[in-house]
């Protein structure tokens, strides 16, 4: 009698346990909670680095899984849709030298600091020019470096990330699908194990609403998973927003167009502002490192001691200055709320790979 009665006992005991371990499982992209908490990961340190410290819960299901990217080298390749959101600082076209183009500080390196990963990044983007200018070996963007042969100047292509990011005209999307492996090729002859990411901006979705959606390009989208390349469609998130596509969870504040993106003059109202910048390059190392966006830093971005070009003010003065444009992004970064919001859509348009059913 006694026992069955502690085979009950334990019985009993055990079943609340079970319960609680259950509930404890937490997925953060199901979490609309804005002001819901998270179970914190502590990221392991590199014994040499300063004592940075960040927390943040994986989309990933095993922490194991995570890839870092300390000690490692990271290639931009693309144009004004990449440095003016300052996910790479912004380069005059005329600056070829790689030399000069190493050791970039933008968003994405910041990025990589705060979580305490030291990575290396070099800035291989040209304003107004194609993924032809970049790699046909005779320019024609007529940016002051005419007839230059930009694959040149790069003379250590040894990377570990290759991201890539065409440029807005049809005939960059012909080109792109046509001469992707030959571009790739360049890097895999350095580097074998060399990964590649492509960034897909708002002009091929219609920001520039005089071309309208490329079409061509974006139902191309869904053939770079077969060439092991990785889609971050960063373009797609921000205009799904601005069209009311897509609701950020929790937030407080509206979105509209220049809510992420500039409004500088009748003819530039398609670059992307500093928000963007930032969820282009989280969404770039969301997607390289398997971490979750929800809980990254951002309190680099508006900072003007590291580098002028985040300082708020002097962005919004500077690119919204046609018809009274204004814009609301620095409330957006304001908001804790908003903020979470927009990273667990990062989180969802990550996983959801939507550009693999795009079918215009």
């Amino acid at each position: 009698m006694k026992f069955m009665f502690k085979r009950l006992l334990s019985f009993l005991l055990v079943i609340p346990m079970l319960f609680l371990a259950a509930c404890g499982t937490v997925h953060p992209i199901e979490n609309d909670d804005a002001t819901g908490s998270k179970e914190e990961n502590p990221v392991n340190q590199d014994p040499g680095s300063d004592a940075i410290t960040t927390s943040n819960t994986p989309y990933a299901d095993d922490p194991n899984q995570y890839t870092s990217l300390n000690n490692k080298s990271v290639l931009f390749i693309g144009n004004s849709f990449i440095w003016y959101g300052q996910t790479v600082l912004e380069k005059k076209a005329a600056v070829l030298e790689q030399s000069d183009r190493d050791n970039d500080h933008g968003y994405f390196f910041q990025l990589c600091k705060s979580m305490g990963e030291r990575v290396s990044v070099t800035n291989w983007t040209y304003g107004g020019h194609s993924l032809q200018d970049l790699f046909g070996g005779d320019c024609h963007a007529n940016r002051g470096c005419d007839h230059e042969d930009h694959l040149s100047y790069l003379t250590d292509r040894n990377f570990d990330y290759v991201v890539i990011s065409a440029g807005s005209g049809t005939n960059d999307d012909e080109y792109f699908e046509q001469n992707l492996d030959q571009i790739m090729s360049v890097f895999r002859a350095a580097n074998p194990e060399v990964r590649f990411v492509y960034l897909c901006n708002a002009a091929a979705h219609g920001i520039r609403s005089a071309e309208g959606k490329m079409t061509h390009l974006l139902n191309s989208l869904k053939n770079l998973d077969d060439k092991n390349v990785t889609v971050v469609d960063w373009g797609g998130l921000i205009t799904d927003i601005i069209d009311g596509t897509a609701v950020v969870p929790g937030a407080k504040l509206p979105y509209y167009k220049n809510t992420f993106i500039i409004q500088k003059s009748a003819v530039d109202g398609y670059h992307p502002n500093l928000l963007t910048g930032y969820l282009t390059s989280l969404m770039a190392y969301c997607a390289i490192t398997g971490r979750s966006a929800v809980g990254l830093d951002y309190s680099f971005c508006g900072n003007p001691i590291i580098h002028t070009k985040f300082d708020f003010a002097a962005f919004e003065k500077a690119n919204y200055s046609y018809n009274g444009a204004t814009s609301n992004f620095r409330a957006v970064f304001a908001s804790e709320a908003d903020m979470k919001g927009l990273q667990i859509l990062v989180d969802r348009y990550l996983a959801d790979c939507a550009y693999r059913y795009y079918n215009f």
